[in-house]
């Protein structure tokens, strides 16, 4: 298929450059912001004479858009915009280059290792979704997208949902790709994180088989299947095929959870390669090529990879396809496997590629595998942490000199780089010392992605002039975060001091009034009433029930009583 192109500029800022997929929510392209200069993904909502009304799709943009954003993980991409212009909805995404599982599913079946090195990353990312109340609900190979540098991403949030929100699936219609659907949607109960977890399972037996487990060629064959039949025997036998089969089951409290797979997923990526694969001597395999055929398939959603990724993960050219890796908590002893077999003298990493190397320094404990991490140059080092799970390199990094492990924060993506340091805020002090060394922009822009509640215990643990020059370069959203966090604290009255009126105002408006009114009413530098004048009226008329509600409801009486409530003349 011939990409379609085009050369017009939307929103001001983004160039058209050629579609890279559809689905039944439209076109997504790939476009040059010509304000930043970069490459980005854009999704076009385009109408539909037989689909669902314009509103709801409408909602549905918004909606996917809010559902990556709230999300804090290097496996989700990342959503930069969305606008309306000349009618019509977009969505603005990172965009990385990359093949997706169904297009090497579709070049034979995947070996049971290379299966769980990717789906330990999706789940990985699935779990982060979940805490977030977000649930996927179209999780398949499409929708996994593999990066050129070893990245893995579960993309394509266009039909999740967010818990407590209003469902926008239209009645007696499925949202989500049947044949990975589990049978609690499809009876219509409410779906909960198992769910994903048994489209997960429907995406393992595909890599393992080559083939989904339930697709029967109609969709009332398939929705029976799905229901009453037991999967396919699969061929293989394993640990991932027992999984598999825990993962299918058809009663949600019944199925494996998240934790259990985890383990069982690293379990299998700790058995030791063969020789011959730990040191290459040739280059790597080229990727298959993808298939554009499959990319449009029946699901109402883009190929993944029009998708999306974090863009600062372009640094240099890897092997392709590469190797993703998924590495083991340093809480938990580590499943046996080559490293923790092997005295750390012996652990020769010079003939490993990163994806490679990060596997044998993810099953050490932290403080031998940095020891090993001291004697790889600094662009080996960043490039093998950018492999390993967060709560890994998290490790790694607070037993490396401060300085170090600075430098390595700062070349890692800002996305990647506050998910490691997301961990590391759980010990306030040495985080807090290697955010210090990052200086204060970069500092701002990590902190950007890390949970304000640890984003504030992190920053506690620094004098308060310098918290405030690093929150001025944090996105407006994280920074009302830490400061709802610290509401209880005279440091958030003093951050929201230190802050120009317009600053303040915009991160005002993201907390509740009850909290604007404490932080207001505790101000001592004379500007409330200019940074009450800068919220929005509705907003402000809370703020202000707070800060006088006895007077502000006097007034509110005297405007409502009638000038002559007796009919005559006093």
């Amino acid at each position: 298929m011939t990409p379609e192109t085009n050369d017009r500029v939307v929103n001001g800022r983004y160039r058209l450059l050629s579609v890279i997929g559809s689905g039944g929510m439209g076109n997504v392209w790939l476009a040059e912001d010509e304000v930043l200069g970069r490459r980005v993904a854009l999704k076009e909502l385009v109408l539909s004479p037989n689909g669902e009304p314009l509103s709801v799709r409408r909602q549905r943009v918004l909606r996917e858009a809010r559902a990556a954003a709230r999300i804090r993980h290097p496996g989700i991409a990342e959503v930069y915009d969305v606008f309306v212009e000349d009618d019509l909805s977009w969505i603005v995404m990172a965009y990385v280059k990359g093949h997706s599982l169904q297009d090497l599913i579709e070049h034979g079946p995947l070996d049971e290792r290379r299966i769980a090195e990717i789906g330990g990353r999706v789940l990985a990312a699935l779990t982060a979704a979940h805490r977030a109340d977000v649930l996927h609900r179209d999780v398949k190979p499409a929708n996994i997208l593999l990066g050129e540098e070893g990245e893995v991403f579960l993309v394509d949030f266009g039909i999740a949902h967010i818990v407590g929100e209003s469902r926008l699936t239209s009645q007696n219609s499925f949202a989500g790709t049947l044949e990975y659907m589990a049978p609690e949607r499809i009876n219509g109960l409410p779906p909960g994180p198992p769910a994903d977890l048994w489209s997960l399972g429907a995406t393992f037996f595909h890599a393992l088989e080559g083939h989904s487990p339930f697709f029967r060629g109609s969709v009332p064959a398939t929705m029976k299947a799905i229901t009453f039949d037991d999967p396919p025997p699969l061929t293989r036998t394993g640990a991932l095929s027992d999984a598999v089969v825990r993962l299918l089951r058809k009663a949600p409290e019944r199925r494996m959870d998240a934790r259990e797979l985890k383990e069982v997923l690293r379990s299998i990526v700790a058995i030791p390669l063969p020789q011959a694969s730990q040191h290459r001597s040739g280059p790597a395999p080229s990727p298959p090529s993808p298939s554009p055929h499959r990319r449009e398939a029946a699901s109402a959603s883009p190929p993944p990879d029009l998708a999306s990724a974090s863009p600062s993960h372009r640094r240099g050219a890897a092997p392709s396809p590469p190797s993703p890796h998924l590495s083991r908590s340093p809480s938990r002893r580590p499943a046996p496997g080559v490293a923790d077999r092997t005295p750390e003298r012996s652990v020769d990493l010079g003939g490993l590629d990163p994806a490679e190397t990060a596997r044998v320094l993810g099953a050490m404990a932290p403080s031998p595998a940095a020891r090993l991490l001291t004697r790889l140059p600094t662009e080996t080092v960043q490039r093998v942490l950018i492999r390993m799970e967060p709560d890994v390199a998290a490790a790694i990094l607070l037993e490396l000199p401060v300085a170090r492990a600075a430098s390595i924060l700062d070349a890692a993506p800002a996305r990647a780089g506050g998910a490691v340091l997301n961990v590391m805020a759980a010990k306030p002090q040495e985080a807090a010392a290697v955010l210090r060394a990052l200086g204060t922009t970069r500092a701002g822009q990590i902190l950007s992605h890390v949970d304000p509640r640890r984003g504030s215990a992190l920053l506690g643990a620094l004098p308060p002039g310098e918290v405030a020059k690093i929150l001025a370069c944090t996105a407006t959203r994280t920074t009302a975060g830490i400061v709802r966090a610290l509401s209880a604290s005279p440091l958030a009255v003093r951050l929201i001091e230190t802050m120009p009126v317009k600053r303040a105002c915009n991160v005002l408006g993201y907390l509740p009034p009850a909290i604007i009114a404490g932080l207001l009413g505790s101000s001592s530098d004379g500007r409330a009433d200019r940074l009450l004048s800068g919220l929005d009226d509705a907003v402000r008329a809370q703020v202000l029930l707070h800060l006088h509600p006895a007077r502000e409801q006097r007034s509110r009486g005297e405007r409502a009583r009638p000038e002559n409530p007796g009919g005559g003349r006093k």
